[in-house]
Parts: C-alpha cells; sequence; structure tokens
C-alpha cells in the first residue's frame, strides 16, 4: 500500500516516485517514450500498486505488466507478454541483423518470465515470455545484457551466435529483500539492527546436529565443538561469553517458538538469521540477553505441479587427528629408565624386551597397539531427504522426511544376543501447510516429529579413552588365548578390549513433536490499510529413554605357566555374564500462545510501523525430581516496536519488553526492557547519486538498550523462597568453619530482593556495497552486564550458612566486534562469489564478590572471564646446585634435576599457591573467522570453506603426558611424542620439550603453568565440494528439472601449531572422542 499526490508531473516521474517508495523496478519499451512525458495529476491514499497503475495509465495509449517486482510499460495491450514468444520492446530491421533466441531459466532449470534483454549501448531490448522464452534482432557484434530483479545482471556477447541460454542467479546482496526481524518481517534496507543471516546453501555439513555446521559461518557466532561423538552438538555464543552467570547460551527460536537448534533438519530451512544487539533483541525482553537464532522454515508455493526434491548422500568418516602412543619398544625404554634413575637396575631384561617384541609369547609378552585394537579406520555415514512443495493460491504446503545414520569409529566384535555397535540414527517429518480461508484470512498449520536412536558402549565412554590412552602396550593381551578376559587386579586398571567387547551396551532414544497453529487476519479492507494480527499456539514434547544392559564378566591376570604349558591365573576381579537391566525415562512437554497486532502504512514520504504482542509460555517437566521441580516453569510479557523512515534515508525504531518471572518476590517480579535505534542510508540521498555505480550502498546505525535475564543458574527456581534441608549434616559455627550441629539447616537462603540480571548493550555499525558487487557490514558492541547471580562469597562461612545466598552483584563487560565481506561478480557463463567474516570479543570480569586475594596479581577482577592460571615456567633444573639456589618449590615435592623450575612471582622464596598468575587466554576462543571461494562455469561448481579460530589456549595434562599416577603398569601409557622428547639422565637436555618422568607421582611437574601451556589456534579446510548438474536437455527427456552429482570434504585440512592431536578436541589428555573428517558422494534430483 502507497500513498501519492502529485500535480502536473509526467508518467515517469510518478514511475520514479513509485519505485522510491516500494521495491518495484520500472521497465519503459522505447516505443512508449513520446506517451510518458505526458503530464498527470494523480492523488491516491493507500492503494495497491495495481490501483495506482491503472488510474495513473488511464486515458492514455500505454499499458503495463507485474512481473514479480517489475512493472514493464508498453505500448498497447499487455497480453502479449504472455505469447509463446517474448514481448519486443524494440524490434530494428537492419541489414545483416541476425534473430537470436533462447531460455532463461534460475539455477533450478525454472523458467524465467520477465527477464529483460536489451542491447547494450542502445534502448532495444526484449521481455522473456512466461516460458523463459525470448527472440531478438541484433547485429552479430552486439553484446545481450540480461537483468531482473534481484538477480545478477549479465552482459553476453553475441558472437554471431542465434542461441544463447542463461541461468541467473540471485544477488548476493539482495538474497534476503526482505529480512526476517524479531516477530515480524522488514525490508532490509530499513533494518538498522545488528542481524546477520546465512544462506541455507552454504550450510554443506553432511552433520546430525544443525549446531554442529555454524562454526565460522556467520559473523558473530563463537563456536566450540568438544567431540566428534556420532549425534554429538556443539556450544556456541552470539559475540561470546557476556556473562559468568548460569545462562549464558542464546535463544533459539523455530519458526517464533522457542525450540532446540539441533531438532531442525537444515535442509527444511528457508532462512537463519542471528539477532545480535539489543534493537534486535529487546522484544523478547528476558529471553534476549544473549542473542537469538531465528529460524524460518521451508513454506509451500503456488505451482502448477508439484515441485519433488530428492537428496542422497552416502561417505566414510576417520579422526582428524588421534594421539599416538608410545609402542612397546619405546615404552619398555621409558620404564627401565625411570626405575634405573631410582634403584638402578633395569626391570625388563634386553632378552624379556625381545620376547615382547618378537610376538613369540602373547599372552605373557604382550604387544598390543590399543588404537587398532578398539578403533576403525574409517566409519560410514549416510544421509536421505525428499520434499514436496506446491499448492494453489488457497491452499499451499511443504512436506519433507529425512534420514540420518552416522557409526562410531569404535570397532566392537559383532554380537549375537546384543546389539553392541556404536550408531546415531535420525529420522525427521516435517510438514508446513497454508489454507488462504478467504483473501485477507490465513490459516499456518506446522506439525514436525523427530526420532533419534544412539547406540552406545556398555562401558562410561570416558573409562574407555582412559584405559586406551594409560595402559601400555605389554601390560596385557586384549584377550587370553583360552577366552579369559584379561586385566590386572588394581580397580583403576582397565582393558579397552574387555570394556569395548564384553560389557554390554546402552540404548538411548528420544522422540520429539512440535505443532504450530496460526491463524493471520489482514484487516487493510475491513478497519484500516496496512493493519494485521496474528494468533499462534504450539504444542511441543520429547520423551526420551535410556536402556542400560551391563554387566561385568570376571577378569584374570596371568602369572605363568605351568609344566604343561597352561597358563596359571590370578582372578583380578569376580564378575557376572548376566545383564543387568537399568531403565531410565524422561519427558517434557511446553506451549506457546502469542497475539500480536502489526501495522505498517506509507504516508507519502513516510513510512511508519508498529507491533505490539502478548506472549505466555509453559514448561512442565513429565519426570520431576521433587515438588518444587514438578511446578511448570511459567513466563509471561507483552512487547512492542514502534518504527519510522523518511524517504528512507532516516530510519528511527524503538522497542521494548515488559516481562514477568515467577524466580522474583512480587516486588521485582516484573521488568521492564526497552531499546532505541538510529540509521541513515546515506546512498538513498540525492546528492549522492552520482556515486551509486561505485558506491551503491552506505548506511550508517547505531542502538543502545536494556535487555534482562532471569535465570539464577542450575535447578534453583522461586529465589525469594528459603528451601529447608533435614537431611544435611547441620549447621556450621566456629571459626575454623568445619564443626556443625546436627539438625534442620538452610538448604537454599531466599533473597526477596534478588531481581532480574540487566545487560546494557550499544551497537553502531556501517554498511557499505561497492561496484555492485562488493558487500562490507562491520559492527561495534558493547555490553556491561549488571546484577549477575553469584552466590555471596564474602560472607564467611562462620554466621552458619554452609549454602550462600544468592544476590545480584556480580559485573561484568564484554566488547569487540564482528564483520562479515561478500564479493559476487559473474563473467557471461562463470560466476565467482567469496564471503568472509570475523569476529572479535573479550570479556572482563568488573565484581564477583571473592574475598580479597592476598596479592592483587591474583584477582580475578579485571580479567577476562575463565582466563586460564598458572605458573611461569622457567625451563628445567640442571643441576642440585641450581635446586638449591632456587626459590623453593617443596610445597609440589622435592624437586630433582630435570624438573620443571619455577618464578617467584612475589618475591618471598617461595614456589606455592601465591605464584599463580594469568596465563595465556581461555579455552574460549577470542577470536573466530571463516571465508571461503565460490564458483561455477556451465553445470560445474566448486566451493571450499575454511574456518579458523585463534587467541586461545589450552593445557596439556593427564598419564599419558606427565607419566603414571601409581602403578605403571597399569596406568603408565604414554605419547609417542613424550616418550621421544623426554628429558632422561641419557640425554639430560635443558631444552627438552617435556621433562623428567618419574615411577611416583611428580607433583612439582604437574602444576598447571607456562610449560604445559599450548596455543590451539587453528585454521580448517571445513568445507569443500565439487558438483555437476547435468543439462537440461538430457534431464528433460526424463522429465526432471535437474539432476545434480556432487562430492564434499569435511575437515579435511588442519593447519596449527599444536600437534598432538586435534585443537579443536575438547578437554585437555587427548582422551576426547575426535573430531572426524569425511568424504561424501551425493545426488540431487529435483522434479
Amino acid at each position: 500500500m502507497l500513498s501519492l499526490n502529485l500535480k502536473a508531473t509526467t508518467i515517469k516521474e510518478a514511475c520514479k516516485e513509485i519505485e522510491k517508495q516500494t521495491g518495484f523496478v520500472f521497465v519503459f519499451a522505447d516505443n512508449t517514450e513520446a506517451a510518458t512525458v505526458k503530464k498527470v495529476d494523480i492523488q491516491v491514499n493507500n492503494e495497491s500498486i495495481t490501483a495506482i497503475m491503472d488510474k495513473l495509465l488511464s486515458n492514455t495509449d500505454l499499458t503495463y505488466k507485474i512481473l514479480d517486482k517489475q512493472v514493464v510499460i508498453l505500448h498497447g495491450k499487455a497480453s502479449s507478454v504472455n505469447s509463446t514468444a517474448s514481448t519486443s520492446v524494440s524490434r530494428v530491421n537492419q541489414q545483416r541483423s541476425i534473430e537470436v533466441r533462447g531460455i532463461v531459466q534460475d539455477t533450478e532449470g525454472s523458467p524465467l518470465p520477465g527477464v529483460t534483454i536489451v542491447v547494450e549501448g542502445s534502448s532495444r531490448g526484449v521481455i522473456t515470455d512466461n516460458d523463459g522464452v525470448y527472440r531478438i534482432d541484433v547485429q552479430p557484434t552486439d553484446k545481450l545484457v540480461f537483468t531482473f530483479v534481484g538477480l545478477e545482471s549479465q552482459t553476453i556477447e553475441v558472437d554471431n551466435r542465434r542461441a544463447i541460454d542463461v541461468v541467473m542467479r540471485e544477488k548476493t546482496d539482495e538474497l534476503q529483500e526482505v529480512t526476517i526481524v524479531a516477530y515480524g518481517k522488514q525490508r532490509k534496507e530499513s533494518v538498522i539492527g545488528a542481524i546477520s543471516g546465512l544462506s541455507v546453501d552454504d550450510i554443506k555439513m553432511p552433520a546430525g546436529k544443525l549446531s554442529t555446521a555454524l562454526a565460522g559461518q556467520i559473523a558473530g557466532i563463537v563456536s566450540v565443538q568438544s567431540t566428534g561423538e556420532p549425534g554429538s552438538s556443539s556450544n556456541f555464543w552470539i559475540r561470546g561469553i557476556s556473562t559468568f552467570g548460569d545462562y549464558n547460551k542464546p535463544l533459539i527460536l523455530v519458526d517464533g517458538i522457542e525450540r532446540d537448534l539441533d531438532l531442525v533438519d537444515s535442509d527444511d530451512i528457508e532462512s537463519f538469521s542471528i539477532l545480535k544487539d539489543a534493537t534486535a533483541t529487546a522484544v523478547y525482553g528476558v529471553r534476549g540477553a544473549n542473542g537469538i537464532v531465528l529460524i524460518t522454515t521451508k513454506k509451500g508455493k503456488e505451482s502448477t505441479k508439484p515441485a519433488i526434491q530428492a537428496k542422497l548422500e552416502y561417505g566414510y568418516s576417520n579422526p582428524v587427528k588421534l594421539p599416538k602412543l608410545a609402542n612397546a619398544a619405546q615404552w619398555i625404554d621409558f620404564y627401565n629408565d625411570v626405575n634405573y634413575d631410582i634403584s638402578g637396575f633395569y626391570p625388563i631384561s634386553a632378552e624379556e624386551k625381545e620376547k615382547y617384541l618378537d610376538g613369540s609369547d602373547p599372552d605373557l609378552y604382550p604387544n598390543v597397539d590399543w588404537m587398532k585394537e578398539v578403533f576403525k579406520e574409517a566409519t560410514p555415514n549416510s544421509r536421505a531427504s525428499v520434499s514436496v512443495t506446491g499448492g494453489s493460491n488457497i491452499f499451499k504446503y511443504y512436506v519433507s522426511g529425512n534420514f540420518y545414520r552416522e557409526e562410531g569409529m569404535y570397532a566392537p566384535i559383532k554380537n549375537d544376543i546384543y546389539d553392541n555397535s556404536v550408531a546415531f540414527n535420525r529420522f525427521s517429518f516435517r510438514s508446513n501447510i497454508d489454507v488462504s480461508i478467504t483473501k485477507s484470512t490465513l490459516l499456518t498449520l506446522n506439525l514436525a516429529n523427530q526420532y533419534d536412536t544412539r547406540n552406545r558402549l556398555g562401558a562410561n565412554h570416558t573409562d574407555l579413552w582412559t584405559g586406551v590412552l594409560q595402559t601400555p602396550a605389554i601390560s596385557y593381551p586384549t584377550i587370553y588365548s583360552d577366552g579369559s578376559y584379561a586385566r590386572m587386579k588394581p580397580s583403576n586398571s582397565r582393558n579397552p578390549y574387555y570394556d569395548l567387547n564384553f560389557t554390554g551396551y546402552s540404548r538411548d532414544t528420544w522422540f520429539n513433536s512440535q505443532s504450530l497453529i496460526s491463524l493471520t487476519q489482514d484487516f487493510s479492507d475491513i478497519i484500516t490499510p496496512g493493519l494485521t494480527a496474528n494468533v499462534k499456539f504450539s504444542w511441543d514434547a520429547q520423551s526420551a529413554n535410556v536402556i542400560d544392559q551391563r554387566k561385568t564378566p570376571s577378569t584374570y591376570f596371568a602369572l605363568g605357566r605351568d609344566e604343561e604349558g597352561y597358563l596359571i591365573f590370578e582372578e583380578t576381579r569376580t564378575g557376572s555374564d548376566y545383564l543387568q537391566l537399568n531403565r531410565t525415562n524422561s519427558g517434557w512437554k511446553a506451549t506457546d500462545f502469542e497475539a500480536s497486532v502489526i501495522y505498517d502504512r506509507v504516508f507519502n514520504h513516510h513510512r511508519v510501523g508498529s507491533m505490539f504482542l502478548f506472549s505466555m509460555r509453559q514448561h512442565t517437566n513429565d519426570f520431576p525430581a521433587d515438588f518444587i521441580a514438578a511446578i511448570p516453569n511459567r513466563n509471561t510479557g507483552i512487547a512492542g516496536r514502534a518504527t519510522y523512515s523518511f524517504k528512507d534515508r532516516y530510519f528511527i525504531e524503538g522497542n521494548f519488553g515488559y516481562n514477568g518471572s515467577e524466580n522474583f518476590a512480587p516486588k521485582h517480579r516484573f521488568g521492564f526492557f526497552p531499546s532505541v535505534a538510529v540509521g541513515y542510508l546515506v546512498s538513498n540521498e540525492d546528492y549522492f547519486q552520482s556515486l551509486v555505480s561505485t558506491i551503491h550502498l552506505l548506511k550508517l546505525k547505531t542502538s543502545y538498550g536494556i535487555i534482562g535475564n532471569d535465570q539464577i543458574g542450575g535447578d534453583r527456581r522461586f529465589a525469594f523462597n528459603t528451601e529447608m534441608n533435614g537431611d544435611a549434616e547441620g549447621w556450621i559455627f566456629g571459626s575454623s568453619g568445619q564443626a556443625s550441629y546436627t539438625g534442620i539447616t538452610t538448604g537454599h537462603p531466599g533473597n526477596p530482593n534478588v531481581a532480574w540480571e540487566e545487560a546494557k548493550k550499544f551497537n553502531c555499525g556501517l554498511e557499505i556495497g561497492l561496484f555492485n558487487s562488493l558487500r562490507l557490514d562491520l559492527d561495534y558492541f558493547f555490553e556491561r552486564r549488571d546484577g549477575i547471580y553469584i552466590q555471596q562469597e564474602s560472607v564467611p562461612s562462620i554466621v552458619g550458612n554452609n549454602v550462600k545466598q544468592y544476590v545480584n552483584l556480580g559485573k561484568m563487560q564484554n566488547q569487540g566486534f564482528d564483520s562479515s565481506l561478500e564479493f559476487y561478480k559473474s563473467f557471461g557463463d562463470l560466476f565467482v562469489s567469496t564471503r568472509g567474516n570475523f569476529t572479535f570479543n573479550r570479556n572482563k570480569k568488573l565484581y564477583d564478590d571473592k574475598p580479597t586475594p592476598t596479592w592483587a596479581y591474583q584477582e580475578e577482577v579485571n580479567t577476562p572471564h575463565l582466563q586460564q592460571r598458572g605458573l611461569i615456567a622457567l625451563g628445567l633444573f640442571e643441576s642440585e646446585e641450581e635446586i638449591a639456589t632456587s626459590p623453593s618449590q617443596s610445597a609440589f615435592g622435592k624437586a630433582r634435576v630435570g624438573d620443571i623450575k619455577y618464578k617467584d612471582i612475589n618475591g618471598d622464596g617461595v614456589i606455592d599457591q601465591f605464584d599463580f598468575i594469568p596465563i595465556g587466554y581461555s579455552s574460549i576462543p577470542e577470536i573466530s573467522y571463516g571465508f571461503g571461494p565460490s564458483i561455477s562455469y556451465k553445470g560445474f561448481d566448486v566451493s571450499a570453506f575454511f574456518q579458523g579460530v585463534a587467541n586461545v589456549t589450552k593445557f596439556i595434562e593427564g598419564n599419558s603426558i606427565f607419566g603414571s599416577s601409581g602403578n605403571l603398569l597399569i596406568s603408565g601409557q604414554i605419547f609417542s611424542e613424550v616418550a621421544d622428547k623426554r628429558w632422561t639422565l641419557r640425554d639430560p637436555n635443558p631444552q627438552a620439550e617435556f621433562p623428567r618422568l618419574s615411577v611416583d607421582i611428580n607433583h612439582n611437574n604437574r602444576q598447571r603453568s607456562t610449560y604445559w601451556q599450548r596455543d590451539m589456534s587453528f585454521l580448517r579446510l571445513k568445507n569443500v565440494e565439487l558438483g555437476y548438474t547435468l543439462p537440461k536437455k538430457v534431464t528433460e527427456r526424463f522429465d526432471i528439472k535437474t539432476i545434480r552429482f556432487y562430492v564434499t570434504g569435511v575437515n579435511l585440512l588442519t593447519f596449527s601449531r599444536f600437534k598432538m592431536w586435534d585443537p579443536e578436541s575438547g578437554g585437555t589428555t587427548g582422551g576426547s572422542y575426535p573430531m572426524m573428517k569425511s568424504l561424501n558422494l551425493g545426488l540431487n534430483i529435483n522434479f
């Protein structure tokens, strides 16, 4: 709807004014020039484009045709646009001219009606018909320019050809002419909040869960995937961590409903956006403090016949990098060295070493490569999906089904009694239906179901990895030759092969059901133009079941052989072969209700908009642990937005959220969270038009707002109520804080004054586009959190409470910038694009209520959250004299030559806990980035994407680094690199990468310090894909629109200074399930 009030203006000038107020573009046939300079008067108020054009062209010989966002002005009847041949805007009969014919299609092979084809440097042109066909008379040396709104224009030389077919692609900077924002949509040029989008085509990861495909993809996302286990998810934050409270994850909204990101299949996504600043998130109030992810699923489209898409993928995965363990020879040398250091003799003789190595008696002299025995070289994964899209002007539908399977890298023996394989399976179904009950009433019904299963081993995953990393190759065989299970006697000994094959299984199942019904009423013809209302209700549920059937068969250790050669065993653990069943159920239900009114209207140069919304949400635990957990979680709120723009140049927007929370006492129960933003679209100014061929976009924007958070931490609820505990040890008293008196105590002290955690967010940004092919978005952000929920650490236990009270005392700030860069250009049949993004954030604690430390340098205030701390290592001790003249390290045991030497920070002559200081960074990267090119030529396409992180450190530790935590034969396995690069008496290298190892626990060398801290920055080839689309002349024989074959590689290359294991893997010991790399073949068919 738009309004005009023009006097004595030409038709062409009136059309230009309509272009300014709308997204339409006008195309004039050159035989209409005389008629379009006719002066007219036109006055309309909030009428449709069709009504305005009817009035504007009345009493003229002109007519028009609307094709998508193009309005074509023609002389005479417009029906010729729909004829079997294209409509000629100008047809020139010149000598030696030739007729060029062709078809124009989109990237999916669908014909494009209404594409304008003009001879470069002239006004001669034609428009494609409804089948995308055109014909035009040209000179053999002419160039043709193909243009269409929202698509990349192309200039192609005729070069004496008589047939030219063209494939047109979407413009990168106009992929979202309408941007999804909180509770609605906005024209992209009017968006002044910090919003980043991701094209679904860029999510090419053959992953089971969507969260694992986001790393490096979007400006503002900081992602950490700590495990590659089948069915695992990633942790991610928007603009890093802004609070040291319990709740720091973003809100995920799917079709406007709070849902799990990993319950959405990437093939079902229509749009993906993240909201980062206060303006974009304020209307969500309490839920938007940590940013928001908005996902809209696909909908049906009006079509003459259903569009069917089928996709198949199959491939293999293997670990990016596994740590390399010491082989038998390396380990025996290590074992002899550390024992000789103490006793002066080698416990394993040369003859015995040879027996271990030659394999002559694997029962008594085993040599086991536990990595090979436990893990496969490669594991398969597969994916299949099919979707059907279609509908009429009344009924539209999108229906899809998806299947994904990923097998684990473990290699258990096939078991005929139970399934002990490791695999993750996912089946999902989605149905999105839109029904136009009337021309102004739309009913939407979305249904989705997902069924996941995950098979796991009977042994605990951590125990299995611990066994692999800590069990030496010579400890015992996988299984004795007579079938007896091998294991040493101490309880902490592990046999990875036993844990893998003979301990039972575990099976997890999840069933998720989602439903959404929505009714939208357009009141433009009933009350006032531009007014719509919407009512939405959703019901979601999850049921989960875990079945554990575990067993612990008896184990033995061979002491030798008897006279007849039979093995002599000692029973090391008495167990049972019977499977013991344990079943655990869990589940929840959630309902959401929303009612909203939206108003959007244009008055001449003024565009105004508003939104008001009421929402309620309830979440119920089906299997509560106690009566508090049985009470449904509820929250309610109202939200509003008001927008105004003048001439689409100057923008202002205000938002608010007013939310209620059950966690606070009545006087603090409701919170008001406002935001305001202003923007200036410089490139729409009249004075700027001479530059638009160079700078086609220039926008400045800034915002400020306050967002709330009511999550206290853990399962804690109703912070104003005091919980009493009758099972505790009692009240603590006395100066030592160790004495207690049995009785009923305070479990959680209530605090009637606890209130909202508040996030004050500032953002300023720049959007610039150059040469219609390059775009840069840059945002600076600053956030301060006040009232963070923390337990009052400054109150000593002597007051009697063994549980600290929650208070709003924590303070923290976070700042940084994020940016994205896109380039896109067509060169005839060659299309080239590249994209990149960069995010930097650094947070800082301002107050945490912890007691003031003895030394100021140990204060956590004014240092980053999760800042690592440790000792400063000065190398290795080279002599006893150096030990004697250095500050005492006796707090960590007696230091010896080859041990790590530390710096005395406070100069007191003693190395102890008071010498720990901030070192390095944290395990959450401060810098995240991604970039990659994409090239297509005719039917071929190739793309690559790199992802990287920086300013991230981790400590390496564990028995495989330090040596044993006790008995070397049980838990003394070390990494091969440690075996080769350690300090030894034979080679007392003071520059050795690893210090002296010992039989006993060396506490001195186990301290966290710069010696063990490693830079875990990396750059990874996250994805590379090569595809080929068969020519249309081949596929149309089988009534198929397109067929595309492709091969995709994931995590194929990793560049990092750290070499021992994959730098992204979680943990500090190398004992996490590794990240996987994969190679997949795929087929995509569109009917």
